[in-house]
C-alpha cells in the first residue's frame, strides 16, 4: 500500500509537471480567402473564430477585424451598385461623372476597410502566438546540496 501512495504521488506530480501548450497558428492565402493552420491540422472558420473569441489577448483585435471586413463587404456591394450605373450611363451617352467619381470612391473606402481588416486580423493571430509563450510552467528538477539529494520545481 505505501509503494502504491509513493508510485501514485510520483504520477501526479509528473503529470502535474508536464509543460502542455496550444499550439501556434498560421494563416496562409488561399483560393477562396485565408485558411488556417495549427500545426498541420487545417482549421475551419468557425474553430479560428472560437478560438480567437476564448483568448483574451486576441478578442478585441478579431472583433475589430470582423466588423472592418463587413464595412468593405458592405462598400464593395455599392461599388458593385456604381459600377453598374456607370455601364448603364456609358450604354445610354449620358453624364460619367457622378458614376465615375462614386465607383472610384466606395472602391477606395472598401479596399480601406479590407485593408484595415487584414491588419486587425493578422495583429489577433500573431497576439494569440505571443501570449502562448507568456504561460508560467514548472518542472522537476534533482537538487543536490547540503541537505541531501531531493527533487525542486523550477519555474520558467
Amino acid at each position: 500500500m505505501k509503494n502504491f501512495k509513493i508510485l501514485f504521488a510520483i504520477a501526479f506530480v509528473g503529470m502535474i509537471s508536464t509543460n502542455i501548450s496550444a499550439q501556434e497558428i498560421t494563416s496562409f492565402p488561399g483560393m477562396w480567402g485565408e485558411q488556417f493552420y495549427q500545426d498541420k491540422e487545417k482549421l475551419s472558420w468557425k474553430e479560428i473564430n472560437t478560438i480567437m473569441m476564448e483568448s483574451p489577448v486576441s478578442e478585441g483585435y478579431w472583433k475589430k477585424s470582423k466588423k472592418q471586413a463587413l464595412g468593405g463587404m458592405l462598400f464593395g456591394a455599392a461599388n458593385f451598385g456604381s459600377s453598374i450605373w456607370l455601364l448603364s450611363n456609358l450604354d445610354k451617352n449620358e453624364p460619367l461623372t457622378a458614376p465615375l467619381i462614386t465607383a472610384a470612391g466606395t472602391g477606395l473606402i472598401g479596399a480601406i476597410f479590407f485593408k484595415s481588416a487584414m491588419k486587425n486580423k493578422k495583429m489577433a493571430i500573431l497576439e494569440y502566438n505571443d501570449s502562448l509563450g507568456n504561460t508560467t510552467s514548472f518542472h522537476l528538477v534533482p537538487v543536490s546540496n547540503r541537505n541531501g539529494l531531493g527533487l525542486a520545481l523550477q519555474f520558467n
